[in-house]
């Protein structure tokens, strides 16, 4: 797949495209109905596939008092739009004065060169254009002028009736209901970010643990153990997360921010210190409490990690 960062950085010439346009955060069952859509139409009309979505995040730009949190880093977006076949990306910087942009003439945009779509593929709820004034009809009916056909997927649902929507994921990361997560996004929710030092406890007991620092507008699932894994480089490791404030060993710890701990199973390798790794969360196991000993902790632990290797092994 072909990534470009800009409308300047794609091609000089007369292209002819089918494009999916959103913001895409989570990748979930709703968005790839709706890039899923424009691949097909691509296909069947001898069309190039693309997806259009901004960088960053369009609510942390108009309304950051929101602190709208990100499902989905701009990498691992990328990667994940790249499995689904799209023939290329355009990551639209997203700025106040794009905001800006009346809906008709954002329609001109894309239905000239250089982006020249034939057919854009948009969720039946997408707004664009200043105000966002710009609807799907809008688009649909502007857009024969231009000789832009505009399709709406039919909405996504889950099981249980209710739409498939970012704001719904991440309401349940938040929630730490993972497995419901997991079923909305047909893949586990991942966090990505640094290895700090930490206090060295896990280390001092025996399990040492992977202290992940990631940036404060991801989503980060709520308080509580989980079973997971962490990719390290390009191999994947069974990991017992903890996420909270290890009140084992701190007085009022709810002070303090949340911290993602990981324990690697079976992994032997130099320390990660200043390492980039991705934690993705399969299950919750429990609600993180605190212990009356050290050693009351470690057998807990024993236990986490025994399910977290059954967890792992199975999915």
């Amino acid at each position: 797949m072909k990534t470009y960062r800009s409308l300047g950085d794609l091609p000089i010439g007369e292209h002819r495209r089918a494009v999916a346009i959103g913001t895409f955060d989570g990748v979930h069952l709703g968005h790839r109905a709706v890039i899923g859509t424009a691949i097909r139409e691509a296909e069947a009309r001898g069309l190039a596939s693309m997806v259009i979505t901004f960088h960053p995040h369009p609510i942390a730009v108009l309304r950051p008092d929101l602190r709208t949190t990100v499902l989905t880093p701009i990498d691992l977006k990328t990667e994940l739009i790249g499995r689904l076949g799209a023939d290329e990306l355009l990551l639209l910087p997203f700025t106040r004065a794009f905001a800006r942009i009346r809906a008709d003439r954002f329609v001109d945009m894309i239905a000239s060169p250089p982006v020249g779509a034939e057919v854009v593929v948009v969720g039946d709820n997408f707004r664009f254009g200043h105000g966002g004034a710009g609807t799907a009809a809008m688009m649909r009916q502007y857009g024969r002028t231009r000789g832009l056909e505009v399709c709406t997927p039919g909405m996504v649902a889950s099981p249980d009736g209710k739409p498939v929507s970012s704001t719904r994921v991440r309401r349940l990361v938040a929630e730490g209901r993972i497995d419901e997560v997991r079923a909305l996004l047909d893949r586990p929710h991942v966090v990505e970010g640094v290895v700090v030092h930490g206090d060295q406890r896990g280390r001092a007991l025996g399990l040492p643990t992977a202290n992940v620092e990631v940036p404060a507008e991801m989503a980060v699932p709520g308080r509580g153990v989980y079973a997971g894994r962490a990719q390290v480089g390009g191999a994947h490791h069974a990991a017992a997360i903890n996420v909270g404030w290890a009140p084992t060993f701190r007085e009022n710890a709810e002070r303090i921010p949340l911290r993602i701990e990981a324990f690697l199973l079976d992994y032997d390798g130099p320390d990660l210190y200043g390492e980039t790794i991705r934690v993705e969360f399969l299950a919750r196991l429990r609600d993180e409490r605190r212990f009356d000993s050290p050693q009351e902790l470690v057998a807990q632990v024993k236990d986490d990690v025994a399910r977290t290797r059954e967890i792992a092994g199975s999915l």
